[in-house]
């Protein structure tokens, strides 16, 4: 998680936002390597924050890896005490608005009986079933021509950050992070010009030991680095998927179903920004909702809805546009590196430069430097909000 989304979280509740911490692990560097284990450059994490924030700030906004569970653990704990109930297995199969009375139905795919809400937000990721009452049925997102072997490893990184190596040899590039002092991630993306979907998913304990070793035999082969490599050794959890995108739909609002997440917005992985992106709009639309939807006694009134959606619409678009444009670009500059040694060599000077010069890859800013409580005083007349 990066110091957009922790932000969010913190004006939600500090509190979660110190349980999130709590199953974490800071980052602390971030390092571009070769495949044989060669530093290109190594930037401080705490580089991606704006001069002039405190000392307490950032070590509460300091970038953390996590697993996703430990999240979404983190994330139900906190609405179970604030006495929001969670339902489990009730996929959504569709919605509609009742004429009668503007209420919109929703009917599950496993037939129990529909419920009735003022509103709806589409959360249902990128096979979104609530995003069909908004733009009708649409093309599923484009293959990318890239696929991605990831997992976790029970063992810790030698060196302290995320890093992000780079092969001329294998012809790929890989992201490794720490989750725990006993515990890495890793991600290797491949070209993968033919879409094989039957071959992805969590691939069970007998495949993901035997991928794991075939592709170890293929790394040593190539030169990649011992520490690199080891986390293919021990990995206890395997995945393998096919990355998939569209550009951020145009419309993500219609009457009272809004859409939220990678419903609206499915991104690539390269820039970290991803879950942070449906994170900002969460506590954007919690923020006009507050402001907009709430009745002089205290209750909750659907007619400032639209309004409130509106401005949603327009602060978001062009955000999760500018930010999922960097990750594409950044994602092309990695493989890039390994498909041409001489524009390797011309991205690591360039690398090495930008760290120098803005202690960071200045495309990581946009994302992480986003200051959400400057924007909604920006876009919404009725927002009076306190610096966080």
């Amino acid at each position: 998680m990066c110091p957009n989304g922790l932000c969010i979280i913190h004006d939600i509740d500090p509190a979660l936002l110190q349980s999130i911490r709590d199953v974490g692990y800071p980052f602390i560097y971030r390092r571009w390597m070769r495949h044989d284990g060669v530093e290109v450059a190594c930037a401080q994490e705490d580089g991606l924050f704006e001069k002039g924030m405190d000392g307490k700030e950032k070590e509460e906004l300091q970038s953390i890896g996590i697993r996703r569970w430990k999240l979404q653990k983190a994330l139900y704990d906190a609405a179970v005490a604030a006495g929001i109930p969670v339902h489990f297995g009730k996929r959504i199969e569709k919605v509609t608005v009742r004429e009668e009375d503007g209420l919109v139905e929703c009917k599950f795919a496993d037939d129990s009986a529909p419920c009735l809400a003022k509103v709806v937000f589409g959360a249902d990721g990128v096979k979104s079933k609530i995003r069909e009452s908004i733009v009708g049925t649409s093309k599923d997102p484009e293959y990318t021509g890239v696929s991605c072997l990831m997992g976790v490893a029970e063992m810790p990184r030698p060196v302290r950050g995320i890093c992000f190596p780079s092969s001329s040899t294998t012809k790929c590039h890989m992201c490794t992070y720490p989750t725990g002092d006993n515990e890495t991630v890793f991600q290797i993306y491949f070209p993968t010009p033919r879409e094989n979907p039957d071959s992805w998913g969590l691939l069970s304990e007998e495949e993901g030991r035997k991928e794991c070793s075939e592709l170890a035999v293929r790394l040593r082969s190539d030169g990649w680095d011992e520490a690199l490599i080891a986390p293919l050794d021990k990995a206890s959890t395997v995945l393998r998927v096919g990355l998939r995108a569209r550009d951020p739909l145009e419309e993500w609002v219609s009457g009272p179903i809004a859409l939220l997440g990678d419903a609206a917005h499915p991104p690539v992985p390269y820039i970290g920004q991803g879950a942070q992106m449906a994170i900002e709009d969460a506590g954007i639309a919690a923020h006009l909702m507050k402001d907009y939807c709430i009745g002089k006694d205290g209750e909750f009134d659907a007619k400032g809805f639209p309004k409130a959606m509106e401005i949603y619409q327009l602060m978001r678009i062009n955000r999760t546009r500018q930010v999922l444009g960097l990750s594409k670009g950044l994602g092309k500059t990695q493989q890039d590196r390994a498909d041409s040694w001489l524009y390797n060599i011309y991205r690591e000077w360039q690398i090495r430069l930008q760290v120098l010069f803005y202690k960071t890859l200045p495309c990581m800013f946009p994302g992480a430097r986003y200051n959400f409580l400057e924007d909604l005083k920006a876009n919404s007349p009725e927002t009076e909000v306190a610096a966080a």
